[in-house]
């Protein structure tokens, strides 16, 4: 009787072991891989003509039609390279002292995500003789309405004072009620399908010609260049 109670205690024993080594198997692992794709969207800015650009001042008193101030203003396509807008371009012709030329341009924000305008940078650009000396720039936003003055920070650059067209400048969109806000906009054909109030923002570029300006600003060339700024907002 003894012997037989051993034996069936060693047996006992044996299965044990067994069920010990068949847990081990979970010592193996697996993965399975997920892949995700996200693009973000794009803020991107364009610029259109608005209006026709205005002389006002004493015009040359010439009788031959060639003889008086042309302006023309016109812009490239919708921008294809992201971050980057088109291209607006103003051009005068005869430009005669004593007189003030105005243009204005519209910007719209033609990506998928709302964004702000900031400031706008001036350059002087490259130019021949004292032209740009003899002239000076000043930059309004069409703000409910009314052309209001965008200022510097130069000590003449108070809101409203214009500053001399051979300098570099920052004008800033810093109102009391804040920058310039956009939304998404599709332009087709130049007209946008969003009619909000944060639809576009439209500005005013005034160059004024020094009525005495001496005869090194005769037959002389300028070509300043304006780039508006802005980022996405959350």
């Amino acid at each position: 009787m003894f012997g037989r109670v051993a034996l069936g205690l060693v047996a006992a024993a044996a299965v044990a072991l067994a069920l010990s080594g068949a847990g081990a198997f979970g010592n193996f692992t697996s993965s399975v891989t997920v892949n995700n794709s996200i693009h973000s969207g794009t803020f991107q800015l364009e610029a259109l003509p608005t209006g026709t650009p205005t002389v006002s001042g004493p015009l040359i008193g010439d009788a031959n039609p060639t003889g008086q101030p042309v302006q023309s203003l016109s812009a490239s396509a919708e921008p294809t390279v992201v971050g980057q807008g088109n291209t607006l371009s103003y051009s005068l012709v005869n430009a005669s002292p004593g007189d003030t030329y105005t243009y204005q341009f519209t910007v719209y924000d033609v990506g998928t995500l709302q964004g702000e305008l900031d400031t706008i940078s001036y350059s002087p650009g490259q130019s021949t003789g004292t032209l740009e000396q003899n002239m000076t720039v000043e930059v309004e936003e069409q703000v409910n309405g009314v052309w209001t003055p965008i200022h510097t920070t130069t000590a003449s650059g108070a809101a409203g004072v214009p500053e001399n067209a051979a300098g570099y400048y920052t004008f800033y969109l810093d109102y009391a009620f804040g920058p310039a806000f956009l939304q998404p906009t599709q332009l087709v054909d130049g007209q946008s399908t969003y009619t909000g109030d944060e639809n576009s923002a439209t500005f005013r570029v005034v160059f004024a010609f020094n009525a005495s300006a001496p005869n090194s600003a005769e037959n002389a060339s300028a070509y300043p260049t304006l780039s508006v700024n802005g980022a996405v907002t959350p």
